[in-house]
Order: C-alpha cells, then sequence, then structure tokens
C-alpha cells in the first residue's frame, strides 16, 4: 500500500535517507536508485522532488549548515552583559554540540574533506554577519577598542575553525585552546 506524505516531510525523509547512505556508502557510490529502494518507494518519486542526487546534496548542505548555525546566531544575537557572557554561551552549546551532529558521520568521514569544507564556508557565510553584529555591540559598550573590531570579528570566525575541525582534539582540549586564544586576542 502506497503511503502519502506531505511534500516537505517527504523531501526531508529523502534527505535524511541520502546523508545516511552518503555516510554509509560514500557520495559517489549512491545513487537516486539506492535512496529510493532505502526509503521502499519507486525512482521517480525522488526524482519529483530533486532534479540529481547533487541537486539533493545541495538542500541537504544548506539546511542542515543553517539547522547547525540558528543556535550559534541566536546567541550570537543577544545583548549580553559582557564577553565572557557570549564566551560562556558559546561554550556550552559547543560542548553539547561537537561530534553529535545529525550528519556528522557524513562530513566527518574519510575522504569527504572536500564536503566538509562546504560545510565550513556555508556555515561561515551564515555566522559572518551575526559575529560582525557582535563585536560592533563589544565595541559600542567599550569592551574592545574600535580600531580593528571588523578584522577582529573576522579572526575570531576564521581563525577558529582549524581547531574546531582538528577531530585528533578532544572537545575540552578545543575549549581550552579557543577560550586561550580569544582571552589573549581580546586583551
Amino acid at each position: 500500500m502506497r503511503v502519502s506524505k506531505p511534500p516537505e516531510e517527504r523531501k526531508k525523509e529523502m534527505i535524511d535517507t541520502a546523508m545516511r547512505l552518503f555516510a554509509q556508502k560514500g557520495y559517489e557510490a549512491t545513487t537516486m536508485t539506492d535512496i529510493a529502494k532505502e526509503m521502499k518507494v519507486v525512482s521517480g518519486l525522488c526524482y519529483r522532488y530533486f532534479r540529481s542526487k547533487e541537486e539533493l546534496y545541495q538542500e541537504a548542505l544548506n539546511s542542515y549548515a543553517e539547522e547547525c548555525a540558528a543556535p550559534m546566531i541566536q546567541i550570537l544575537n543577544k545583548d549580553l552583559p559582557s564577553v565572557m557572557d557570549y564566551m560562556v554561551r558559546l561554550t556550552e552549546h559547543f560542548r553539547d554540540t561537537d561530534g553529535k551532529e545529525k550528519y556528522h558521520a557524513f562530513f566527518h568521514r574519510e575522504g569527504n574533506e572536500m564536503f566538509h569544507k562546504q560545510l565550513e564556508l556555508r556555515m561561515l557565510s551564515l555566522l559572518e554577519q551575526p559575529v560582525l553584529d557582535m563585536v560592533k555591540r563589544w565595541e559600542e559598550k567599550g569592551f574592545i577598542d574600535e580600531e580593528y573590531s571588523r578584522s577582529l570579528a573576522l579572526f575570531i570566525l576564521y581563525g577558529q575553525m582549524p581547531i574546531i575541525n582538528d577531530d585528533t582534539l578532544t572537545t575540552e582540549v578545543k575549549l581550552q585552546a579557543l577560550s586561550k586564544f580569544i582571552e589573549k586576542l581580546l586583551r
């Protein structure tokens, strides 16, 4: 018996199934037919929602980046009383989510460095303006010198990526390193 689902629910199911298969079999080895078979639907249904596997992946990448960035953007957009308050909230969020992200297995799979870099770039583009806005608020409150505030914001955002993405480090070591570096920058 055919099960009819609302279009957005079906689309999300396809994306989740595809990302699970990409993590298991690899992106190149996974076909739209594989995705349909795993979902127990006909292949044509997948093509009804996505013209290609590449389009499906791009939509998954974009929606996943937005999903991952949203809690950080909420924190960055708050008007908190001190730099340390931002650090504490961002640290708590990172501690709660590092390595537990929905599609972590795919983006951190050996050989998927290009895919991970695409995710990183999309996340950075989503986070850039909120970080710039946060640092502007720091400047207005006198927490930092205005001369290099834009450069500081971008340096903090882009400079932390090698630490965050280093899977040889534990979450706690990453947080210790990030805190130490950011504290030194803000002196």
